[in-house]
């Protein structure tokens, strides 16, 4: 059975999909901001399902994800669902959007990973070709630190990383209070290294034909880092031209912008739902 995490709230269907390697719990503050007016759900990736099995020998690619999302809204009777993902969350829910029969109503991406197409070329023709340094995020995620001996530690290293120094200090205590789980006398993090390496491994390089392909009528909200070097403008500008209907727009920060300015991606999502979706009851 594929879990469902309810978040709050009532009435339309909200799901979040989160960024690799980041906690659910990273994302309350957006979560209970949409809440007042939305039922808020999340069909965890497999890396935080209970008892998570180890991540396959050979990589996949994000339609697995995709796939699991559309069994999960089929399991749970989950319908006229609008999808927020935020870097791979937005892809796959890019691609669950474009699968047949869709649950998907309205589509919310932030910052997702849609590469430039000469990154993206460079990446396959590393994998094809074996080399073990074909996606730069591997080794480094691999080499992470996964271990603490108290949730006061874990907080004191990571507020101290440059990855989230412009992140509010509530941010940095979700990161921790929900990114950590038990382990002997201390703690480990929730969504382990080699789940998060497995899923760098297993990127779609071929997804900016889901966007061309993506279904017009589909009420799509992209909202892109204005600093993001994932994202970047000249991706924004590729979007706009393959889905013109879509609405573009930055918010001020990185590729993690969701958690760093969450009031701020709260307000627009919500500005954005209550136009489109203003009769939803």
């Amino acid at each position: 059975m594929i879990p469902l995490l309810e978040l709050g709230g009532a009435g339309q269907v909200v799901h979040l999909a989160p960024a690799n390697g980041f906690p659910l719990g990273c994302y309350q503050p957006i979560a209970t901001a949409l809440a007042s007016r939305y039922r808020i759900v999340a069909l965890p990736p497999k890396a935080l399902w209970p008892k998570s099995p180890s991540p396959p020998e050979m990589p996949g690619r994000w339609g697995d994800l995709a796939r699991d999302l559309a069994a999960g809204f089929a399991e749970h009777r989950l319908d006229r669902v609008i999808a927020i993902g935020h870097s791979f969350g937005g892809v796959a829910s890019l691609l669950a959007a474009g699968l047949p029969g869709s649950a998907i109503a309205g589509l919310v991406l932030l910052d997702p990973t849609l590469l430039e197409p000469e990154v993206f070329a460079a990446m396959e023709a590393g994998r094809r070709a074996a080399r073990p340094d074909w996606h730069p995020l591997v080794a480094r995620t691999l080499a992470r630190r996964d271990r603490f001996a108290s949730r006061e530690e874990a907080l004191r290293y990571f507020r101290g990383r440059p990855a989230f120094a412009d992140w509010p200090d509530q941010s940095v205590a979700l990161l921790v209070e929900d990114g950590l789980v038990p382990n002997g006398d201390g703690f480990k993090l929730k969504w382990s290294p080699a789940w998060e390496a497995h899923y760098y491994q297993s990127i779609d390089t071929e997804t900016w034909e889901a966007v061309a392909t993506l279904d017009a009528a589909l009420p799509t909200l992209v909202l892109g880092g204005a600093q993001s070097d994932t994202f970047t403008a000249r991706c924004r500008a590729m979007f706009a031209e393959r889905a013109p209907r879509a609405e573009i727009t930055t918010i001020p920060g990185g590729h993690l912008f969701p958690l760093s300015a969450p009031d701020r991606t709260a307000a627009a999502i919500r500005g954005w739902l209550e136009r489109t979706f203003e009769e939803t009851p």
